[in-house]
């Protein structure tokens, strides 16, 4: 005795052999492409996003390239005082810093620093940054590593009125190009203005109560 499932299933079982249903080798090469294209496109994909770390490894240096990359402590000073000297101390004379650990955004602060394409690399000048200090509208981040202490602490100095960057205590400077220029200082006033006022309200408003 048979089931109506039986009879269905005999009902189309010549479906799956129909000799006319064949794979042809031009199908599998069309799949076949269609795979390797996708598999080259992710490729691409990757490589585009990847940051390039060969011009602004010469220009900052290897030990800064490791503080961009590495640093548990950042901190954003505001207008540094012009010094004669370049400055050994944690923040310039009379400043006050900025914490700016944990802020989001920051791993795209560290992506910028670090991508060759964030620069105009024809505006190199052999001309230190700090003579901008007291000229123009500035600002210091300092990265730092106090625990492990893995490299150096790092100060660049960012004019906010025409995007040059270079190393505080460095001989040359550079300008970002035209898409960071005024991304870069907007968000650092942003910071700015911002985390002193988190933690004032952090302060008088304390967990708990």
């Amino acid at each position: 005795m048979t089931s109506p499932n039986d009879d269905q299933t005999d009902r189309h079982a010549d479906k799956y052999n129909d000799p006319r249903a064949q794979i042809s080798r031009r199908g599998i090469l069309i799949g076949l492409g269609v795979v390797l294209f996708g598999i080259a496109g992710a490729a691409l994909s990757i490589w585009a996003r990847r940051t390039r770390l060969e011009q602004t490894t010469k220009f900052w240096g290897p030990e800064t390239i490791q503080a961009f990359q590495l640093a548990a402590e950042i901190h954003l000073i505001v207008q540094p005082e012009p010094l004669s000297e370049p400055s050994t101390e944690l923040l310039s004379e009379g400043a006050e810093p900025v914490r700016l650990t944990g802020m989001p955004g920051l791993g795209h602060l560290r992506h910028l620093l670090l991508d060759d394409r964030s620069y105009l690399w024809s505006s190199v000048k052999n001309e230190p940054m700090r003579s901008r200090l007291g000229q123009t509208k500035c600002m210091m981040l300092r990265f730092s590593d106090p625990e492990a202490e893995r490299f150096p602490d790092a100060e660049i100095i960012i004019d906010l009125d025409q995007g040059w960057i270079g190393k505080h205590d460095g001989d040359r400077q550079i300008r970002l190009n035209e898409r960071f220029r005024n991304a870069v200082p907007a968000f650092l006033t942003q910071v700015a203005d911002y985390e002193p006022l988190r933690v004032e309200m952090r302060e008088t408003n304390p967990p708990g109560e």
